[in-house]
């Protein structure tokens, strides 16, 4: 928000109490309410009078406690449905591709695979051209990994059965690569299809925990630490969770 811009200080104080309520996911009485939100009981019965027109919050009749109203749903649902992940996912891999100077993608599931549907670009002499519409591979890269464990196995069989026949060895250990991802929250690729360089991926999820995409940066095999501390994994894994947060999405 611009420093010039005025708000209204009033309508900011009284969503404290939305707040509240959404990060409670149940109904509570008012003086957790208002206590947990920073104010008096009585100023807080004010706004939530006021909500309770709106349709933002109800009250229930038989314990006297407040939760979020229909207009409250109505309002998500909208959002929902105004959501682009490619255009969340911008900005986050603007500020990751500026932090290493590294080429960072943002890819989403399609009909021939996962493919590139954003990308924030960077000059390394790799010998592929890798552009937004760029399908990646199930088992030798890193983006393809991630939906490799993420995605419903039935959505990836056809295509995972079709690589297979040119890497069985790694279609051999497909189900222990998958608990691998699934407990450190990201791969990093050994340089199967570009060899040189080594990938590091991690999944993007929505609002109900389903995979929306994969977030990945590319970087020369010897300067990319896959430790599951090291700047780069963290960097891409704050990233990746930025973006499901801004998607709706609660660990």
């Amino acid at each position: 928000m611009k420093p010039e811009q005025r708000s209204i200080q009033s309508i900011e104080v009284g969503f404290r109490l939305i707040r509240v309520l959404e990060e409670a996911g149940a109904k509570l009485p008012l003086k957790t309410l208002s206590t947990r939100a920073g104010m008096t009981a009585g100023k807080a019965h004010q706004y939530l009078v006021s909500f309770m027109r709106l349709g933002l919050i109800v009250q229930d009749q038989s314990t006297g406690h407040y939760g979020l109203g229909p207009y409250a749903l109505q309002l998500g649902l909208a959002a929902l449905r105004q959501v682009n992940p490619s255009e969340i996912a911008g900005d986050v891999l603007e500020r990751l591709q500026a932090r290493f100077e590294l080429p960072t993608y943002f890819s989403i599931w399609g009909q021939m695979g996962p493919f590139i549907a954003l990308k924030r670009d960077f000059e390394l002499p790799t010998p592929f051209g890798i552009k937004p519409g760029f399908v990646f591979p199930l088992l030798t890269t890193a983006t393809g990994n991630i939906f490799l464990a993420y995605m419903p196995e039935q959505a990836t069989l056809a295509l995972l059965e079709k690589e297979g026949r040119l890497h069985p060895h790694l279609l051999a250990r497909v189900d222990e690569a998958r608990r691998e991802i699934r407990v450190a929250g990201y791969t990093v690729s050994k340089g199967h299809l570009f060899c040189g360089f080594a990938g590091v991926s991690c999944p993007v999820f929505d609002h109900e925990g389903v995979l929306a995409g994969a977030l990945t940066m590319l970087g020369v095999a010897s300067f990319v630490d896959p430790g599951p501390f090291s700047d780069m994994v963290l960097a891409v894994k704050e990233a990746a969770a930025e973006i499901s947060q801004k998607l709706g999405f609660k660990a």
